[in-house]
């Protein structure tokens, strides 16, 4: 089962790096200066698509890393998540062209938000249903269970704040995966300071027994 996995990251890989050149060939030349302004749009939105399949990779890599995944559940649900990750190109397309803006818009959330939540689900089923309060794993599975759903009511808050604002909140939308981004790196970067200080290793170091 562990090959197994191992073999769909590299697939996950591929399918990342194939949709992100599929969304540069969606761009069009312009020819001439009417274009222009159509032709930034979609190198804009190009740049939010990038941003947000970045941060989708970088979230699935620290679970599938962190809940050491061995079952064919989470498999499928990763599969299920690709599935809809390959539909990005499309919605991109739409947010360019499609005349409502609106449903362009909600097409995009929804599967975002659909995205995010089977990754998220991952570690969850990992770990089972089957779990005590009080005990690690409880607290593990309901840390993971917090965040599945916090993420699908911010998410969708932000597609029915888009919604309501009309094109400065779809704008605001669009600036989450760079926000989003920041402050992921903000957060490892700071966990990885705690996790270099020699005070705290130490402290580390004598809690399990070990002399520094």
């Amino acid at each position: 089962m562990k090959k197994l996995l191992d073999r769909f990251d590299v697939l996950s890989d591929a399918i990342i790096a194939i949709i992100m050149t599929i969304l540069v060939l969606e761009i069009s030349a312009p020819t001439k200066p009417e274009e222009l302004l159509n032709f930034f749009k979609e190198i804009s939105l190009f740049l939010v698509s990038f941003m947000l399949l970045v941060n989708i990779w970088y979230r699935r890599a620290k679970i599938i890393i962190q809940a050491k995944v061995t079952k064919l559940e989470c498999l499928l649900l990763d599969v299920f998540a690709h599935a809809l990750l390959a539909l990005f190109p499309l919605t991109i397309k739409m947010l360019v062209a499609y005349e409502d803006e609106w449903v362009s818009v909600l097409f995009f959330g929804i599967l975002n938000v659909l995205v995010i939540t089977a990754i998220n689900l991952i570690p969850l089923v990992e770990l089972g249903f089957d779990w005590e309060k009080g005990k690690v794993s409880g607290w593990i599975h309901h840390y993971y269970l917090r965040r599945v759903w916090l993420t699908i009511l911010f998410n969708l808050a932000l597609v029915a704040l888009a919604l309501y604002l009309g094109t400065y909140g779809t704008y605001l939308y669009l600036l989450m995966p760079f926000l989003d981004f920041f402050a992921s790196y903000r957060k490892d970067k700071r966990l990885e300071e705690v996790l270099q200080d020699d005070n705290l290793q130490s402290i580390i170091a004598q809690k399990i027994g070990l002399k520094r």
